[in-house]
């Protein structure tokens, strides 16, 4: 245990951050729209290209549209549930769940992946940018993670040690030569 968390928690923390509210408001936008989200251009096209990928009526139209918003809005909340994880690390002074991160994160690249897919095939190169700045967002979240994880277990250790009271006082009794008091 170590009183603060790592660069990965707090990058994944930042990355939570921005997801959060832009993906809970995207798919929360398209669930409750009269217009099923259509009026968002990133979500018809998607919604578009899996209608006639899979050639869905105009019922599977709207069954498309509202799962994608779905899937959207679960994985915000994923990201909400970590920052409220990672805000209760910092309180108690402990590292923050590392499931929850990795499953957030993990679903995020599958979300990215199916919603970039239309974007790619539409050729649109402001819906490519978009996906491809936030596929470099989760990606460089994911690497800092998994580096800090590696240095950690290359050292022997499953993460850095948390200061004691003792180590804290063990330099202050090598210059005084005296002894706290531990009480």
């Amino acid at each position: 245990m170590r009183s603060l968390p790592g660069i990965g928690a707090v990058n994944a923390a930042l990355i939570s951050i921005y997801f959060g509210p832009v993906w809970g408001t995207d798919a929360l936008r398209a669930l409750t729209s009269p217009f099923y989200g259509f009026e968002h251009h990133a979500h018809a096209v998607a919604v578009s290209h899996y209608r006639a990928l899979f050639d869905f009526g105009m019922d599977g139209l709207v069954r498309t549209s509202n799962l994608l918003a779905g899937i959207k809005f679960v994985i915000a909340i994923g990201f909400f549930a970590y920052l409220i994880d990672f805000a209760r690390a910092l309180v108690v002074g402990r590292e923050p769940n590392r499931e929850t991160l990795d499953t957030v994160l993990v679903l995020a690249a599958g979300a990215i992946v199916v919603w970039a897919w239309p974007a790619l095939a539409s050729g649109d190169g402001g819906l490519i940018r978009l996906h491809v700045t936030q596929f470099l967002l989760l990606a460089g979240a994911m690497i800092v993670v998994s580096a800090e994880r590696q240095a950690f277990a290359d050292v022997g250790i499953a993460e850095a040690p948390a200061p004691t009271a003792a180590a804290a006082r063990e330099p202050l009794q090598r210059l005084t030569g005296l002894t706290v008091p531990t009480g």
